[in-house]
């Protein structure tokens, strides 16, 4: 009778976990049966905003979320701004489908979200206040212990100063803080580097009477694939996706869409290698 029990006993143990509704609904299923992916975002100009005059979503990752969905036959859904540092939590939670406004695909966000591949990728570069003269384009007068480097936890900033300028301080800022108020810490002299890219301080410098400016190191911090990003256990989602993106790219389309804005912007995006 003992065995008998403990037998009972591990059966249910083993069996998937449900509900009192049921299984679990996935991303895929509810996109399946909706025919809508809804989007989580956080806004950067000229990325990805809200038009405030007309309330449209715009920007090039919007251009390219509304071609995959063309592409799969699928409306898209601009629920709520959730912000960068809370789209993990949202795709977990099951409040958006889809990370659309692309993300820096580092290791730290890679145990949270699954990604496709890169659509396109952004250099990183060194930058400091506009007044400060310290940097002379050697990594070793950042890698010094009496510099401050401010980084978001968790995010490709941290990663690439304990990487490779372990020797300088961290000033640590949370995911869920803006890049504004992430380069005000350099201009107004509480941390004295930053890693970001050429865009975000563009953005920057136009509002700000305080500037920064790039330390001209021999290349780039780093670079990082810009994916799309989804719930860690989608595969079926991500996979839908990846089969779009691939088409894009295989076909020209991609290249074709963002045309106009490697024009605007020269440095900001670089496409992966065509296979021919």
């Amino acid at each position: 009778m003992r065995h008998t029990l403990l037998a009972i006993l591990v059966f249910f143990t083993a069996l998937p976990a449900f509900s009192a509704d049921g299984p679990k609904e996935s991303a895929y299923d509810r996109v399946m049966k909706t025919q809508t992916i809804r989007c989580g975002y956080g806004t950067s100009k000229p990325w990805i905003y809200q038009d405030l005059q007309t309330g449209k979503m715009q920007g090039l990752n919007v251009d390219i979320m509304q071609e995959i969905a063309k592409q799969l036959g699928l409306k898209l859904d601009w629920p709520e701004e959730t912000g960068w540092g809370e789209l993990p939590t949202s795709l977990y939670n099951g409040r958006v489908d889809i990370a659309c406004s692309l993300l820096w695909n580092d290791p730290a966000r890679g145990k949270q979200v699954a990604f496709t591949r890169p659509l396109f990728y952004t250099a990183i570069y060194a930058w400091t206040r506009e007044d400060e003269l310290r940097f002379t384009g050697k990594p070793e007068e950042i890698n010094n212990p009496s510099v401050r480097i401010v980084a978001q936890d968790g995010d490709m900033t941290a990663s690439i100063a304990k990487r490779d300028f372990s020797a300088a301080r961290m000033v640590s800022v949370p995911m869920n803080v803006s890049w504004s108020e992430i380069f005000t810490n350099v201009v107004d002299g509480k941390a004295d580097v930053v890693f970001a890219d050429t865009i975000a301080v563009s953005n920057f410098n136009a509002s700000n009477p305080k500037k920064l400016k790039k330390i001209s190191l021999p290349r780039p911090a780093a670079v990082y694939g810009n994916s799309l990003a989804v719930g860690i256990n989608e595969t079926a989602l991500k996979e839908i996706l990846e089969t779009a993106v691939n088409y894009m790219l295989q076909t020209g389309e991609l290249q074709a869409l963002t045309a106009d804005f490697r024009k605007q912007y020269p440095d900001a995006i670089i496409l992966p290698t065509q296979p021919y």
